[in-house]
């Protein structure tokens, strides 16, 4: 076994997350004859927690692989969890085995589920300021908004004021 470590120029690919694309810098790892490589990972617990915060925040659509990483840091069975986001089980494996995309609003319902279950508190907060925001503004334009109501022949009807 030969002893390395993870740089930012040759950082160390981090498979065991279960994403192709995560890789790790500042970390020893070994290396064994048979090319296997075993590393040594310190606060996986939160490192994991930081790689799904990523997952959920990032602005492009969930990826197969992705929801299931989601799912999985969940502890929730693939059957268990298609049934809490309203997908029939065998919709929820075609999409984790990247044989069908997500629609938008499941995707965007599978990082609210992840957000509010995980109980992670970062998501949590950042969760509950999007929601005053999104209610305040909501409540600032329905409060400008006029009803115009309009009398012909004795019948009302309303009119659309801007």
């Amino acid at each position: 076994m030969t002893e390395r470590f993870a740089t930012g120029k040759s950082p160390y690919h981090f498979t065991d997350s279960g994403l192709d694309y995560v890789y790790l810098s500042g970390i020893a790892y070994f290396k064994c004859r048979n090319g296997h490589r075993l590393a040594d990972i310190p606060a996986v617990e939160q490192l994991m927690e930081l790689i799904a915060r990523d997952v959920v925040e990032k602005p492009a659509a969930l990826t197969g692989p992705e929801i299931k990483f989601l799912r999985k840091r969940l502890s929730k069975k693939a059957v268990d969890f298609a049934k809490e986001i309203g997908l029939e089980p065998e919709t929820l494996s075609r999409i984790e085995n990247s044989k069908r995309q997500a629609k938008e609003s499941t995707d965007k319902l599978i990082r609210l589920y992840y957000a509010v279950s995980s109980g992670d508190p970062v998501l949590l907060k950042e969760l509950q300021t999007a929601l005053v925001d999104l209610l305040t503004r909501w409540t600032e334009t329905q409060s400008k908004k006029k009803l115009m109501a309009k009398v012909t022949d004795n019948a009302w009807e309303t009119e659309a004021v801007a």
